[in-house]
């Protein structure tokens, strides 16, 4: 029994220092984003691309090269690298002459694309935290019922307790289940972001801007 019961101080103790640390990263407005990033919501153009402006009212849909090109290199499992050598290749099929105009019109489209990849990885991380959230206060609950309970019930109070017990650990186990993921899912926005970086310098270099 004060094995049991030390266990349970030692699991909320642990589960407490999750929370705050989880309170720390979550901005206000947002609680069930899980990451200690920042949530940035959405890549701007701007934010990466120092070249010259796409031409007024294009749109890179209507060209099908760029909607192929995008949609090669913007899925978030293409390599850095890999993404460049695509992107370096279809640069030097333009004319120079074009590439002022074309060029911009691409790296819009992967902003765009690389948007699309990262909603849907946000949104996945904030059903997560949602989750983790949930779990917890399932967690403190149970807690609270087991310290309450008496460590030396017998009968149906023994039985309850041994129910609640196991489910408390399950629950526990799922939480630091999802934390795993969580902390393997939160590098991934970062990363499409610093892809996107790449992309523009190498797309930069092919218009002489760099």
């Amino acid at each position: 029994m004060f094995y049991r019961t030390k266990l349970i101080l030692t699991l909320g103790l642990a589960l407490t220092f999750m929370l705050a640390a989880g309170a720390q990263a979550a901005p206000p407005s947002d609680p069930d984003w899980p990451c200690q990033q920042r949530l940035v919501p959405r890549l701007a153009f701007a934010t990466y691309w120092t070249g010259p402006a796409p031409p007024a009212g294009a749109d890179w849909h209507a060209d099908p090269r760029l909607s192929a090109l995008s949609e090669a290199i913007a899925p978030r499992d293409v390599a850095t690298e890999d993404g460049i050598a695509k992107l370096t290749a279809f640069a030097q099929t333009l004319p120079e002459a074009e590439r002022a105009k074309t060029l911009p019109l691409a790296f819009a489209a992967l902003v765009d694309q690389t948007n699309e990849e990262r909603d849907t990885v946000i949104s996945q991380l904030k059903t997560l935290g949602a989750r983790q959230r949930s779990l917890a206060k399932r967690i403190e609950s149970d807690e609270a019922a087991l310290q309450a309970a008496p460590a030396d019930a017998s009968g149906d109070a023994a039985a309850e307790r041994a129910g609640i017990t196991e489910r408390h650990d399950l629950l526990v186990r799922s939480y630091h289940d999802i934390g795993e993921t969580i902390r393997y899912a939160c590098q991934v926005p970062s990363d499409l972001d610093a892809r996107l970086g790449a992309y523009a310098r190498a797309l930069a270099t092919q218009l002489g801007t760099k």
